[in-house]
């Protein structure tokens, strides 16, 4: 073999380590061009100013080549000193994609082969590119605790889908037919049951959603028999990855049940088990440019000084084209249902068409028009099609907003049907706690965000995004909620607006509404010059003016610290940690009683009696929160004293104007439907009532025992609603279960409002038909889908009234009789929407 070696004026061969000299010496690919500006702006900047910093957050566009500044950054850092370097993705998917991209360009990397790490990561030859969770389990080959690989520099790319991942690996999920959730159920049944005795009866039959905590003192004074049975099944591929993180924590954790699982979560995740991570002298988180990233205060331990200065390229405000469009505001007749019915069996040879929706279950009106759906299973061969210009019917994405890209031609038309749903028990727990909470709605906003990003994955990249759903439609109109979007996409959604009042000025002169909406996309498809004239002169009209955030990060900042605090038993600390949040911080009463709640756990470990002072405090605060062991009783509703028609305009009031009023109540009625989780229903039943004039109350949800809706007229009049918003449309039977619940409830009416007979009780099914082995004790009226869908209508034709109205202006004879047209009062929910039971 030649030694050029020999040949060479400079004997020693010196490791470069500016990145861009890097690119330039590797051997890329013919395909694989210069870097550009963007890479090579941020890359500098790195390189002359950031590259000692240990915790560093790398901001750029969708497509600008994060993926290739992350891998030049650690072959930097190898070329340095030869640590072992570690470049972490969400998913095999992605690991695979960025494999293929190293190789394009010709950076050094690895994979795991077989049980054991590569020999050229340990000796710093090469990097390590793989999932985040071979790094974060509880037999993790890079070790626990002080037995772990030492690593020098970490890479987490699309680092927001890393953090639900790295939460998943402390995570334990108990299905219902194993003998563990039995065993579990059973352990703490009375306990269940004091959270609300009809939600306790709906997990024990097992066939609704219906979800509830696990208090804390319960969990506590009962956790030597939780981990009892638990190291039971400790070997089991439920607990094997994730018990030797969380035997020797589980005091730590909080649980939920459903019918159909438990879920086990730390309050506290001890990252600091994975020192391989902690460690490291340096960690680099790659994240979006629209993602908000304060949540890496809280779930990796970073400071606020690198979340609130990230490093980015400055140039650049703005990447891709969106037209944004919400056919429900152009029209009346462009309904959700409307546009899928349209869209859905669309058939196309010239690009895709996919719909983001939040679950399976939505999923399946889609499929019924042809639409194919994407699965684990099947999503690299649907993807590859798309890829090759094999497109056909749109393609359904079920509750996945990040990971999946659908660049260029395989998406042209993405359609974003409803709010995403939160998939686990304690993100679902915390949502119905606080309803206001900025925390909830930036959660909120990051899972749209990343939903947007799907189809426009590049600088030169457009697609047409069509919003549908009136949950979604509220959340970016709102001016409370979509201030939680980066600035790029509220100028995009205002450019949307602005394209709901063009598409309206075509509308009056008659045009078919469907038609005008489907021309605007067949515009940005055909790249009409005006539009992309349009959209160029609004982006570039951007402001960062993203809300301030300090108050955010310092709450989540203080609340890791508290978590930490009482991880190590400073019951103290914790304490004052938690207070100052609520002294500082909170001025909305849901959000103060959240916090209380923190407080009342912490002290119930050293003063079971102060804890429970403060837990009652916390709930009379906050109704969704844990009802104290003792101290409460349920407030009656009295009856009405000025009237529902005064109570109505209040109501109203409440919107700053006709068009919010309106998003709100759509949104009301999307949720009071078959098909909906039950908590969003219940709330909609909640809120209807409101709107309609009654005192609404949710006794099941506030006091834990009574129906789920109760509404209260004038003269003594009260209506109830026991709602079974999702069992399945073909139910035949009313079960000897759901009526005896019936029942119980009933009882406790009679109990409360002392056997007043001015009662309409009303149960929420399919089915009117009663089961041969159930008896009901008093009068039911059942609601079934087609007296719902009438109920719904008219309570929108009722709001649409007043469109034309000033409500200071209004008399109350006129909305008495809007009432009276629409068939609101109580005796019409007796005749118009319900009807009697059917008894074999």
């Amino acid at each position: 073999m030649a030694d050029f070696g020999k040949r060479l004026k400079n004997k020693e061969v010196s490791k470069l380590i500016n990145p861009i000299e890097i690119y330039e010496s590797l051997d890329r690919r013919s395909i694989a061009g210069p870097l550009r500006n963007a890479q090579i702006n941020v890359l500098s900047a790195w390189h002359s100013e950031s590259r000692n910093q240990r915790d560093l957050i790398v901001k750029l566009h969708t497509g600008e080549g994060k993926t290739l500044i992350g891998l030049l950054v650690l072959q930097s850092k190898l070329n340095e000193n030869g640590g072992p370097c570690l470049y972490l993705c969400p998913n095999k998917y992605l690991v695979n994609q960025t494999l293929s991209e190293a190789r394009k360009f010709g950076v050094p990397c690895c994979f795991i082969e077989d049980v054991n790490l590569p020999d050229e990561f340990l000796e710093g030859k090469k990097i390590l590119v793989t999932t985040v969770k071979k790094l974060f389990n509880g037999r993790t080959k890079f070790g626990l605790n002080n037995n772990y690989v030492d690593v020098n520099s970490i890479v987490l790319d699309d680092s927001h889908a890393c953090v639900d991942i790295i939460r998943e690996s402390f995570t334990i999920k108990i299905q219902s037919d194993h003998e563990m959730y039995t065993k579990l159920r059973g352990l703490f049944e009375n306990d269940i049951r004091e959270q609300g005795e009809g939600s306790y009866l709906e997990i024990k039959e097992g066939g609704y959603p219906t979800m509830l905590p696990i208090p804390y003192w319960s969990w506590s004074d009962r956790k030597d028999d939780v981990l009892e049975i638990l190291a039971e099944f400790k070997s089991e591929q439920q607990l094997s990855f994730i018990w030797p993180l969380l035997k020797d924590n589980i005091e730590n954790c909080q649980a939920f049940i459903t019918g159909q699982e438990i879920e086990i979560y730390p309050y506290y995740i001890p990252l600091h088990f994975f020192k391989s991570f902690t460690n490291a002298k340096h960690r680099i988180l790659m994240s979006a440019t629209t993602q908000d990233d304060s949540f890496f205060i809280k779930g990796l331990g970073f400071n606020i000084n690198a979340v609130n200065a990230p490093l980015k390229n400055i140039d650049e405000k703005w990447s891709g084209e969106k037209m944004i469009l919400i056919p429900s505001l152009m029209h009346d007749n462009l309904t959700r249902i409307d546009i899928i019915n349209k869209m859905a069996k669309l058939t196309n040879s010239n690009f895709g068409i996919a719909a983001l929706v939040p679950s399976f279950k939505v999923a399946e009106h889609y499929i019924t028009h042809g639409s194919r759906k994407i699965t684990s299973e099947n999503i690299s061969e649907i993807i590859g099609e798309l890829k090759t210009g094999v497109f056909g019917t749109p393609v359904i994405i079920a509750n996945r907003y990040d990971g999946i890209d659908l660049p260029d031609e395989t998406c042209r038309i993405l359609i974003f049907d409803s709010m995403p749903y939160f998939s686990s028990l304690v993100d679902k727990y915390e949502e119905s706690c606080r309803i206001h909470s900025d925390v909830v709605n930036i959660k909120y906003a990051q899972k749209i965000e990343q939903g947007l990003g799907r189809s426009v994955r590049g600088e030169k990249d457009y697609s047409a995004i069509v919003l549908i759903g009136p949950d979604l439609v509220n959340f970016v109109k709102n001016s409370r909620t979509n201030r939680f979007f980066s600035s790029q996409t509220r100028k995009q959604i205002d450019i949307g607006l602005d394209i709901v009042e063009l598409a309206e000025e075509d509308l009056v002169n008659g045009e078919d509404p469907y038609k005008v909406f489907a021309n605007l996309i067949v515009q940005l498809l055909k790249r009409d010059k005006k539009w992309k004239e349009y959209y160029i002169e609004q982006m570039n009209e951007i402001e960062d003016n993203n809300a301030n955030k300090v108050n955010l990060y310092n709450i989540l900042e203080l609340e890791r610290e508290a978590e930490f605090a009482y991880f190590n038993r400073e019951f103290g600390i914790a304490c004052q940690k938690v207070q100052t949040i609520i002294d500082n911080y909170c001025s909305d009463e849901n959000e103060k009683g959240w916090y209380l709640q923190f407080l009342a756990r912490y002290q119930y470990s050293y003063d079971k009696s102060i804890s429970n002072i403060t837990q009652k405090s916390a709930y009379l605060k906050n109704y969704q929160l844990l009802k104290p062991k003792e101290g409460i009783t349920y407030k009656k509703l009295s009856p009405i004293n000025e009237g529902r028609i005064r109570r109505v305009k209040n109501f109203m009031l409440k919107f700053q104007n006709y068009e919010d009023f309106m998003l709100s109540i759509e949104s009301y009625l999307n949720d009071f439907a078959f098909g909906v989780p039950s908590e969003k229903c219940e709330a909609a039943i909640q809120n209807i009532g409101l709107l309609l004039g009654f005192l609404s109350q949710r006794p099941d949800k506030e006091f834990k025992k009574g129906p789920d809706n109760l509404w209260c007229g004038v003269n003594q009049k009260y209506i109830f609603f026991e709602c079974k918003s999702q069992v399945d449309d073909d139910r035949q039977e009313i079960s000897k279960q759901e009526a005896g619940q019936m029942n119980n409830h009933c009882g406790w009416f009679d109990s409360e409002y002392e056997n007043n007979t001015n009662v309409v009780r009303v149960l929420i099914i399919p089915t009117k038909t009663l089961s041969n082995r159930a008896n009901f004790t008093h009068e039911v009226r059942i609601m079934r889908k087609s007296r719902m869908k009438n109920f719904r209508e008219n309570i929108r034709h009722f709001a649409k009234q007043f469109k034309l109205y000033n409500i200071h202006e209004m008399s109350d004879e006129k909305i008495q009789q809007f009432l009276n047209d629409n068939k609101l009062g109580e005796q019409d929910i007796y005749d118009t929407y319900t009807e009697a039971v059917y008894c074999k």
